[in-house]
């Protein structure tokens, strides 16, 4: 018959039970744990960071009319509940869903510094001082519409690198002041102590000023992007994480030329040339040499800014300082109307006080004239 010694667990032997327990229940949840694929992680997902938002920088370069350059990022990881005790003062915080394709969130965070370049930018004022204020509900609309046009493009960039069909909902941008310890950061997370991937960019504004801006992507976030990568690339058959983290690096990097190549081509433009050298008649009704008999008729000049559709109940809701997304990106030439016939393109100038336009591009003989009937 055994003795009681060995009926009863010591309470050392109980402590190490519960111990082994508790760490089979962690393993369960991967947020709370950091295996030692960690490091690899964060070169994954510090490689895909710095092609997607180098995209949307892009984007946010053409609609700013501003040279504007990212460094390669610097990854980390964080617990949820740490991030509001990283920063000090106001911040605008841009939070974004992925809801088809990929799903979850992630938010940037970005300095009072590198929002007010933005808003006065995005307003036309040229920039002589860097002023630190408070943003308005003005210059607070324009950073929403900037980021929302530079996070769109980032999705496409991810998408396509993926390879997957990718929607985000429209980012929501608010203003967080974390100097208040009642501060509550965007819902990325549901844990407090799941862990977070920080990634830290820093921006150069040419002419402007350098600064930077983070984002933040929870740990089980990042794994679906690597999960959707692994499915398009394949995993590495080595063992070793170094040699599958290079291998990891060697296709982000090809597909990364890859896109790039892709879009040189969809944007290069299309040369008709010999199209106008050829000897077919332009039309047999129109006699070119009787068009000096219209010289003197008036005609109406007109140019389009741009246009869009709203309804009414947009309408209704118009207010002082609303903002209208036309269907032109900043910098596109615009188009010059003779009697509702397009016969020219240019861009916007300022004489004495007035606004006019510099022709940069005339309509083609041929297209205007085929236009005649």
């Amino acid at each position: 018959m055994p003795d009681d010694n060995e009926k009863f667990l010591s309470q050392n032997e109980l402590d190490s039970l519960l111990s082994n327990l508790k760490n089979e229940d962690n393993e369960d949840d991967d947020d709370n744990v950091i295996d030692e694929n960690i490091d690899s992680l964060l070169d994954v997902i510090g490689e895909i960071a710095n092609i997607t938002l180098g995209s949307g920088v892009t984007t946010l370069s053409t609609l700013l009319r501003r040279k504007i350059e990212i460094e390669y990022p610097q990854t980390d990881i964080i617990k949820f509940k740490n991030i509001t005790t990283n920063f000090e003062g106001e911040h605008v915080i841009v939070t974004v869903e992925y809801k088809k394709g990929l799903f979850g969130m992630n938010s940037l965070v970005l300095s009072s510094k590198l929002t007010n370049i933005i808003a006065d930018l995005m307003l036309g004022k040229e920039i002589e001082e860097i002023e630190e204020r408070e943003l308005d509900e003005i210059s607070l609309s324009a950073v929403s519409e900037a980021m929302n046009q530079m996070m769109g493009s980032a999705a496409t960039s991810l998408a396509e690198f993926l390879k997957t069909h990718i929607d985000i909902s429209p980012p929501t941008t608010q203003v967080l002041d974390f100097s208040d310890p009642n501060i509550e950061f965007p819902p990325i997370e549901t844990n407090n102590e799941a862990y977070v991937i920080s990634i830290k960019f820093k921006v150069k504004i040419t002419g402007i000023a350098e600064t930077y801006f983070w984002q933040f992507v929870p740990v089980k976030f990042a794994n679906r992007i690597k999960e959707l990568m692994e499915a398009s690339f394949g995993k590495s058959s080595e063992n070793k994480e170094k040699k599958e983290s290079s291998k990891i690096k060697e296709n982000i990097k090809e597909s990364n030329s890859k896109v790039i190549k892709e879009e040189k081509v969809k944007v290069k433009p299309v040369d008709f040339g010999e199209f106008e050298k050829s000897e077919e008649p332009i039309s047999s009704q129109v006699d070119l040499s009787k068009l000096d008999l219209l010289m003197d008729v008036p005609l109406e000049i007109k140019v389009e800014l741009g246009s869009t559709k709203l309804n009414l109940r947009e309408i209704l809701e118009l207010h002082e300082g609303s903002m209208i997304q036309l269907n032109k990106l900043a910098g596109e030439p615009l188009d010059i109307y003779a009697n509702d016939r397009l016969i020219a393109r240019g861009e916007v100038v300022v004489i004495d006080e007035n606004f006019g336009i510099r022709v940069t591009e005339i309509v083609s003989l041929r297209e205007r004239t085929k236009s005649i009937k």
